[in-house]
């Protein structure tokens, strides 16, 4: 089962890289523009929930170093087992609308490479 979703997700991705290159420079510039905003709105709130989440779930357990939100991630093994999937959720949320404004950016470059 998991090669054929490697294999569509594969020819997924071909598909979408075929219209990302037949799109013209000022379509992609205004979808990437967009893609990033709504990766920035959705990541930002959810990181900022995932750092006051795991704040708090580290704090009540004693458990909470100075510094704590240098290297947040490694903290992930101090974590509470009670706790771990609440805040790891919301760690994967904060994640996930990186990569979204990460795609948004690569879009607005890829515009800009075209030439607008």
């Amino acid at each position: 089962m998991g090669e054929v979703a490697i294999a569509f997700g594969s020819l997924l991705a071909l598909g979408a890289l075929a219209l990302v290159l037949a799109a013209p420079p000022a379509t992609l510039l205004v979808a990437g523009f967009w893609i990033a905003a709504a990766g920035l709105a959705f990541g930002v709130p959810t990181g900022a929930i995932y750092h006051v989440a795991l704040r708090r779930s580290l704090a009540a357990c004693g458990r909470l170093p100075a510094r704590w939100w240098i290297q947040p991630t490694a903290l992930h093994g101090a974590l509470p087992g009670a706790d771990r999937a609440r805040v790891l959720a919301w760690c994967y949320a904060g994640a996930a609308g990186f990569a979204v404004t990460v795609a948004g950016c690569a879009l607005v470059a890829l515009a800009a490479w075209r030439g607008i």
